[in-house]
C-alpha cells in the first residue's frame, strides 16, 4: 500500500495513512528484534539433543527422581523397578548428554542432575502435562521453583 499524502494532507485519508507507516515500522522493529534474539545454530542443535534424550518414558522417570535428590544406583534401580543393566544404558545416555553425573562413593555410583534448569524442564513438562486435564493426575507433589 503505497500512501500518497500529497493528495490528503489533512483528512482521515492521511491520518490512516501515517498510522499504516508507523505500524510498518513497528512490525519492522518487532521482527528484527526477534531475529536478533535468536539462538544460533549450534543452541538450537543441542537443545534438541536434550529434548530426544529426555523423549523416553524410562529417562522422564530417572531424571525426575534425580531431580530432588542424588541416588545410588541401586537405589535408583529399586525405586523405578529396573534392572541394574537397564539402568546403567539409560543412565550412560545421559551422561552422554551431560544431563546427569556420577559420583564414585567407594564401590557405589551416585548420580544426580547436573543443574537445576534439567530438573525444572521435566517438572514443568510433567506440570504443563497434568494441566491438560489427562484421565489420572500424573505429578502430585509440589516443587521449589529456583529462579
Amino acid at each position: 500500500m503505497v500512501c500518497v499524502l500529497e493528495a490528503a494532507r489533512d483528512g482521515p485519508a492521511a491520518r490512516s495513512c501515517q498510522a499504516s507507516l508507523a505500524s510498518r515500522a513497528r512490525r519492522a522493529r518487532k521482527i528484527k528484534l526477534t531475529t536478533a534474539g535468536l539462538p544460533v545454530e549450534d543452541a538450537v542443535q543441542n537443545a534438541c539433543e536434550v529434548f530426544q534424550a529426555l523423549a523416553n518414558p524410562t529417562r522422564i522417570r530417572i531424571m525426575h527422581a534425580l531431580a530432588h535428590e542424588e541416588m545410588s544406583v541401586g537405589d535408583l534401580a529399586r525405586a523405578l523397578g529396573l534392572s541394574m543393566s537397564a539402568l546403567s544404558h539409560q543412565l550412560a545416555l545421559l551422561r552422554l548428554q551431560r544431563l546427569v553425573a556420577a559420583r564414585e562413593e567407594g564401590r557405589t555410583t551416585c548420580y544426580r542432575v547436573v543443574d537445576h534448569f534439567v530438573g525444572d524442564l521435566v517438572h514443568d513438562c510433567l506440570a504443563h502435562v497434568e494441566q491438560g486435564g489427562g484421565s489420572r493426575p500424573g505429578h502430585q507433589h509440589p516443587h521449589k521453583r529456583r529462579r
